[in-house]
């Protein structure tokens, strides 16, 4: 597996390579020290589950409807500009959160609905866009390898800020005679955070608008053509968009459905362990952090499982890997079992979000794959949103267990409506090639 990236590594191009160092740097930053301090920050400003799912979910409808935006304003401007734009927002958002405790009620609650609706709108032109942008700064031959490096980075530096995250609140409140429960306490790092994201949005600023040059060792011939998500758009193919469109919908609704179980358990895992289960934050950054180093060798696989077994599979079978690895932690009460769950959610999602990013950006053309890329990043924004925004009533009526479950079986549903719709695009395929024979 190793050789074979070092075979790939020198034909990364120059595009490539930067948006990977973006990735990391987002990875120690959002992944890991947001991503476990974000909720426990909240609880020690005085919030309750119910504004912390609309405190998350409105990150996610911010995200939602902003991604098809991203995905027009990505065609029509070039997917590295908007994408560039929208880390430099992601930064503000992310430094600009952590001032809520400098403001009294009811500023504060404002202030934060306010900076994590920013955050997720930068994150959506982000995200929308680093998926036809990296599709354009590579070829099929190093593509698997390519996404499967942004899956292994991004979990990787989020164990690096995992575990300073979780270090970093009792330090600050020894060095300031202050306890842990202090929000205060918790301010330096998500700002140290949001800040941190700079030196990525520099290597975004570096991108060409089109790899002209190959990477180090690569042969011209090999180069990436330029490609209109990169450059000025063609017009769309009329003749195309009924299938494009159809396509694009399955693959929305299969995402929105995927994500449900990660939305329900990790959108609540570190309050559950916090709250019901009485883990320190040191343990829970630990626990976090494991799942995402391990996330990194399962990352680095996909590309030789899914040269044997195809995109589709790979994703088919992590999927529904994540959906039973939320059972522990609903069923079982104590912190080993939810930890074992989140670390294999983190650790399948390492080859399911990569595999299932390239089957649907090579499902269309190039004109559409900003569009596919936004449908698909607001369905799952959607329905993150949704199991937040419910999960904070659910926790206070049914109990953690419910919302856990619930997020399983619609992920296992997304599973089967994805294996339906693989089966008969396989069958699709092997008809009209029999018809051309």
């Amino acid at each position: 597996m190793i050789q074979g990236y070092r075979a790939s590594w020198p034909h990364y191009s120059r595009n490539a390579r930067l948006f990977l160092l973006s990735a990391t740097i987002a990875g120690f930053s959002y992944s890991g020290i947001y991503f476990l301090l974000a909720n426990l920050f909240l609880v020690r400003l005085g919030y309750d589950e119910q504004f912390i799912g609309i405190f998350v979910a409105t990150g996610a409808l911010s995200f939602a409807l902003s991604s098809l935006p991203a995905g027009v304003l990505g065609r029509r401007w070039g997917s590295r500009r908007t994408m560039t734009a929208g880390y430099a927002v992601l930064a503000c958002g992310l430094a600009l959160v952590s001032l809520a405790p400098l403001f009294a009620e009811p500023w504060r609650a404002r202030w934060l609905i306010a900076t994590c609706a920013l955050r997720e709108l930068g994150n959506a032109f982000y995200m929308v866009n680093a998926n036809p942008f990296l599709m354009a700064a590579t070829t099929p031959r190093e593509r698997g390898h390519v996404f499967s490096t942004r899956g292994a980075v991004v979990p990787l530096a989020g164990f690096v800020g995992s575990i300073m995250g979780g270090v970093l609140p009792a330090r600050i409140a020894g060095w300031t005679d202050r306890s842990t429960d202090d929000p205060m306490t918790y301010l330096l790092p998500l700002l140290l955070g949001g800040l941190m994201l700079l030196p990525g949005l520099l290597a975004l600023m570096s991108a060409r608008a089109a790899d002209e040059v190959p990477g180090p060792g690569a042969p011209a011939v090999d180069l990436p053509k330029p490609d209109p998500a990169l450059e000025a758009p063609r017009p769309l193919r009329p003749q195309a968009t009924e299938r494009a469109v159809f396509t694009i919908l399955i693959m929305a609704l299969v995402g929105g459905l995927y994500i449900c179980a990660m939305a329900g358990s990790m959108s609540f895992f570190n309050l559950y362990m916090d709250r019901d289960l009485g883990v320190p934050t040191a343990r829970i950054g630990m626990i976090i952090a494991c799942g995402q180093l391990l996330a990194v060798p399962v990352a680095l696989s996909m590309a030789g499982l899914a040269r044997r077994i195809g995109y589709g599979a790979a994703f088919g079978w992590s999927a529904a890997g994540v959906a039973l690895c939320a059972l522990p932690i609903a069923l079982v009460p104590a912190w080993w079992a939810a930890g074992a769950g989140a670390v294999g959610i983190t650790v399948l999602s390492a080859i399911a979000f990569p595999a299932i990013t390239v089957y649907q950006q090579e499902l269309v053309e190039s004109d559409w794959r900003p569009i596919m890329s936004g449908a698909y990043m607001m369905a799952i924004a959607l329905a993150w949103g949704s199991m937040a925004s419910a999960g904070g009533y659910l926790i206070k009526s049914q109990g953690y267990r419910f919302l856990f479950l619930l997020g399983a079986g619609l992920s296992m549903a997304g599973v089967v409506v994805f294996t339906l719709y693989a089966r008969r695009r396989t069958r699709l395929l092997a008809s009209t090639k029999d018809d051309r024979q």
